[in-house]
């Protein structure tokens, strides 16, 4: 089953460095704002659904502690994200759009830690990763 854990979160790990490197930059240079926000706006809740998903997924089939750890906690902020954070974001977001400065402060807040979130999965994922291939038989 580690086999499958290392497919699973090597999945996820590519799907967010693709989706960081190449996707969200290419929506804001190709779409006018508005559209740009509203496209990540929708993808966004799969993106982190999807995502921890497959993460907690494949800490649950590891069996091994300290990897299915990294792995199903990583899936856990990411879950967190999707059911707590974007909606918070998306209200901001609002706010910002019809002129609240303070509605454009908590935007800024919440994105950046969510941005910053996703960097530590990432490398959570990276480090279960290199874990479990360092430890097969």
């Amino acid at each position: 089953m580690s086999e499958l854990a290392v497919v699973l979160a090597s999945a996820s790990l590519g799907a967010m460095l693709f989706f960081s490197a190449a996707i969200a930059p290419t929506v804001f240079q190709s779409l006018p704002e508005e559209y740009a926000g509203g496209f990540l706006r929708a993808v966004f809740p799969k993106y982190f659904l999807i995502n921890g998903a497959m993460a907690v997924l494949a800490g649950l089939i590891t069996f091994r502690v300290v990897e299915g750890g990294i792995l199903v906690g990583c899936g856990i902020v990411m879950l967190a994200v999707r059911y707590f954070a974007i909606p918070i974001i998306n209200d901001a977001r609002d706010a910002m759009l019809a002129g609240d400065e303070a509605g454009a402060h908590r935007f800024a807040l919440w994105h950046r830690g969510t941005v910053l979130l996703n960097v530590g999965q990432m490398f959570g994922l990276a480090v279960a990763i290199f874990l479990l291939l360092g430890t097969r038989t």
